[in-house]
């Protein structure tokens, strides 16, 4: 497919998700409630090896591990306030708990005592759990449900003669489900949030889609409400269905603070440890949602990195500025970030969040809280494809089946597929690749084997390794030096020249040039075609025929004038000088959009977010890349985005 072709139809899945919507999840993927099996048996895989090691040595250790575990079940769970009087709810949670970390125990081990007593477990709480009362009922079917709808899913989806799977799942729908989608407006934020973990994990075990686009909506309602960001306005959002209507109200609810900065949380000024559980509850949804093929990092990542950042560097020692809460915080964030810090870290590349890990570095390995279960263990390091569709899954060996590659290690690993989501030993191939590396697949030779691309940390050199069958491969090509191995960094681009070999782009770190080889075939690629500089690492340069000549052009966002610039192909890799259209627009991927011909008029359009107003604008391609006077669609968007927020 030539890429002007392929960019057009991923242009119009980017525009189609920057409009709220019901997700679109038509079929559920099992086990896929936080953890996938792609994920676990990657851990599997690095038990031996830190920081997965250590982590598995103290859940191993841990009495919620224990066959000799005891459940107490009960009809009706009473909770008062902060769990006073306390009815069964610490046992709950306890047991809740344990389900998970057993059914944990069980697949990293493969012994099947331990999955048989997650069910026990499970079994106990179905014959005779009926309701949850008192104030903190929501909140604590929140913290039990969480747990019970992952391990429940990752025991019926990985192991047989579980009898009263039924029955667990009948209560899991009547007795849990409907407090939790209710949700919680008004409460503090985290309660919402854990009802939403729990609820999106039990509609998955139950593959009920209505309940997972509910609990979807209600994230990217209660997300911009929790978690602040300048480009919201002068007051942090309100959540939806909320009695907070006015400006007091909003500080009231935030706790009496009246300055907002990126970061900041609605619990920062209550304390850091339910600030933390908000956190954590955010990124479980986004992971959970992920495994199904919603894309809600997209719109978390910057909260979160920002508000992770925030609140580690106060823990970590930082002065607390008068402004803040007082000029005072009580700490207490405990381990609650890993998930969110493998997605935006090691998945997407931010390396801009210092204090966040130092943090969690020094807070290794995560152990148990209520909701929060062995984060290290499932989720340190664990690869960007784990568990992910891709549009093309690379297959390595030509079988057929789609293989699995990851460089969390530091060495590029691939698992050969051996379909029903079986994987065979891993191959090794070098060393020095960054955690977040994403490497390319494609077929760069055209001998109908995939071959692979990535930028070594240690030389920063550009690879490419020729695919040989049988996850072998041959020596690799080197392309220069001072490339960022960072997510989105590399592109392959398809056959821009039409020459029908597929080419390859890349920002360079150190110029910050665009520069795109013209693949040659056997992974040989002739000079560098450099277009303009001034990109970071992160921009993804979108491409199309802008100017209805059949030929692709380029477009992307200048990060030292925030300028978007639009470049004229000219066939052969070469490009015409570039269009600036406008200052102030925000560098980041998915903040360009390929719009196709919306008008009909046989000419592409384009869209883009304008980072210091938040207009969502479309511009009416002319040809010869001239455009109309843009249209601008609505207000309140954010530039690093891509879709709408709150």
């Amino acid at each position: 497919m030539r890429l002007a072709r392929f960019v057009a139809v991923f242009a119009l899945v980017v525009a189609a998700l920057a409009v709220p919507q019901p997700a679109q999840a038509a079929v559920f993927k099992h086990p896929g409630v936080l953890v996938s099996r792609a994920q676990l048996d990657f851990v599997r895989a690095n038990l031996g090896n830190e920081p997965w090691k250590s982590a598995w040595s103290a859940l191993q250790a841990s009495p919620y591990a224990s066959l000799s575990y005891t459940p107490k079940p009960r009809a009706v769970v009473n909770c008062g306030p902060v769990s006073n009087p306390d009815h069964g709810c610490s046992d709950e949670r306890k047991d809740a708990m344990a389900a998970y970390t057993l059914a944990l125990r069980w697949y990293l081990s493969k012994d099947a005592r331990y999955a048989e007593k997650a069910i026990q477990i499970m079994d106990a709480w179905s014959a005779v759990i009926t309701g949850h009362t008192g104030d903190n009922a929501p909140l604590q079917t929140g913290w039990a449900g969480a747990n019970f709808s992952r391990a429940a899913e990752l025991i019926k989806h990985t192991y047989s003669g579980w009898t009263q799977a039924g029955r667990f799942a009948g209560k899991l729908r009547t007795v849990y489900l409907p407090i939790l989608i209710a949700g919680r407006p008004n409460n503090n934020g985290n309660w919402e949030l854990i009802m939403t973990d729990a609820a999106i994990g039990i509609a998955v075990h139950l593959d009920d889609r209505v309940s997972f686009d509910k609990a979807i909506s209600t994230w990217r309602g209660r997300l911009p409400a929790y978690i602040y960001l300048t480009t919201d306005g002068s007051l942090p959002k309100a959540p939806p269905k909320s009695d907070y209507n006015t400006k007091a109200e909003i500080i009231d609810y935030w706790h009496g603070q009246t300055t907002f900065v990126d970061g900041l949380t609605q619990e920062t000024c209550r304390d850091f440890g339910h600030t933390g559980w908000g956190l954590a509850a955010i990124s479980h949804v986004a992971e959970t949602a992920r495994l199904q093929g919603v894309d809600l990092y997209a719109t978390a990542k910057h909260r979160l990195r920002f508000a992770m950042d925030f609140h580690a560097r106060l823990e970590l020692g930082g002065t607390v500025p008068s402004w803040l809460c007082g000029g005072k915080v009580e700490l207490g964030l405990g381990a609650p970030l890993e998930v969110a810090y493998n997605a935006l870290h090691h998945r997407l590349g931010y390396d801009d969040i210092p204090y966040a890990t130092r943090w969690i570095e020094e807070n290794r390995p995560a152990g148990v809280s209520h909701f929060l279960g062995w984060e290290t263990l499932t989720h340190a390091q664990n690869p960007h494809y784990a568990g992910v569709g891709a549009s093309a899954t690379p297959d390595f060996d030509a079988d057929g089946v789609g293989d699995l590659f990851s460089t969390a290690t530091g060495r590029l690993t691939i698992w050969n597929g051996e379909g029903d989501n079986k994987f065979g030993p891993a191959t090794t191939v070098g060393g020095g690749w960054t955690a977040y590396s994403r490497p390319i697949a494609g077929d760069f030779d055209g001998d109908g084997i995939s071959d692979l691309m990535a930028v070594r940390k240690d030389t920063n050199k550009l690879h490419i390794w020729n695919g040989e069958g049988a996850n072998e491969f041959t020596g690799f090509v080197e392309l220069g030096s001072g490339w960022q191995p960072y997510a989105d960094t590399l592109m392959s681009l398809g056959d821009i020249n039409e020459d029908g070999r597929t080419d390859i782009g890349a920002v360079h770190a150190e110029t910050g040039k665009l520069t795109i080889w013209n693949g040659k075939g056997a992974n040989q690629f002739g000079p560098g075609i450099t277009v303009g500089g001034g990109w970071t690492a992160y921009t993804r340069p979108i491409g199309g025929d802008f100017d209805g000549d059949g030929i692709s052009d380029l477009m992307a966002v200048r990060k030292d004038t925030n300028k978007l610039h639009i470049w004229n192909g000219e066939g052969a890799n070469d490009f015409t000088g570039a269009i600036e259209i406008g200052p102030s627009w925000g560098p980041y991927a998915a903040t360009l959009m390929s719009l196709g011909d919306v008008n009909k008029d046989g000419r592409t359009d384009i869209g883009a977010v304008h980072a210091e107003t938040g207009v969502l604008t479309v511009w009416n391609g002319r040809g010869g890349n001239k455009f109309g006077s843009g249209t601008a669609i609505s207000s309140g968007w954010a530039a690093y985005f891509g879709a709408p927020v709150g």
